[in-house]
């Protein structure tokens, strides 16, 4: 009896605790099919497996932005500047999400071998396949920053306080674009069992292979958030003005952390 209430006692422990730190938004299921999301001027937009783009509101109201299966050949999604930026069969294009209208930016073509894509002061930048990192301004124009394959070891890409960072065979770094220099931060290896990385206001948000979640400053300097593997079961994460959002078993959870 005694060992039935211990359990019990801890499970409601830690569901007390889940409560505090995790608000449901919106209805269950309603992001089962999503398979991308960004977050633009205090909305997060996403996309389904049709190729249909929504935008939800902070309350977990969501409508329908443009025809339906209108983004079906996305394969990079990102918010710069009011707008919605996607890499399309290797083409880019920009989409306003207030009226849906979309046109192409720069040639055909280019970016077919871009593997990840950031936005930062007005600028787009990515990686290629081959580990090569190019700036690509709001008309399509680009250029290749620093040395042919610099960025080969870069499983994961953010940008944050002027700076991208990557994870790089499991270690941290942060590179300044305009002096062309890099900084380790935080202790070699410290990220090799992270699986996925977002930025947000000064923090970088990162899960663990097991589901842990985890909150690092610009310094390197971080803490672990909530219980071991408590995100386990979640497939997108997105940061929105200071909390972090989650897609768990098709529903949407946010924390403060």
């Amino acid at each position: 009896m005694k060992r039935t209430f211990l359990i019990f006692l801890i499970s409601l422990t830690w569901h007390v605790v889940f409560s505090q730190r995790w608000q449901q938004v919106g209805k269950a299921g309603d992001w089962q099919n999503t398979i991308a999301v960004v977050a633009l001027n205090g909305h997060l937009y996403s996309i389904e497996q049709d190729g249909t783009l929504f935008k939800t509101d902070k309350q977990g109201n969501y409508e329908q932005v443009g025809a339906k299966g209108e983004f079906d050949h996305a394969e990079i999604l990102v918010a710069m500047d009011g707008e919605i930026w996607t890499i399309e069969d290797g083409s880019l294009y920009r989409t306003n999400p207030a009226s849906g209208g979309w046109r192409q930016v720069g040639k055909t073509g280019d970016w077919q071998n871009t593997e990840g894509m950031v936005a930062m002061n007005g600028k787009l930048y990515s990686i290629e396949t081959n580990g090569t990192l190019y700036e690509t301004a709001k008309n399509g124009t680009w250029r290749q920053i620093g040395g042919k394959g610099e960025f080969e070891d870069a499983d994961m890409l953010e940008s944050m306080g002027d700076y991208l960072w990557t994870v790089e065979n499991g270690t941290l770094y942060r590179t300044s674009v305009r002096s062309m220099t890099w900084q380790q931060v935080g202790k070699k290896g410290d990220w090799e069992n992270t699986v996925a990385m977002v930025a947000d206001q000064n923090y970088l948000w990162s899960v663990e292979k097991d589901g842990t979640l985890f909150r690092t400053d610009i310094n390197g300097n971080y803490e672990q958030i909530g219980p071991e593997g408590i995100l386990k079961d979640v497939s997108l994460i997105v940061a929105m003005d200071g909390m972090l959002y989650v897609v768990e078993n098709g529903t949407l959870y946010r924390t403060k952390g």
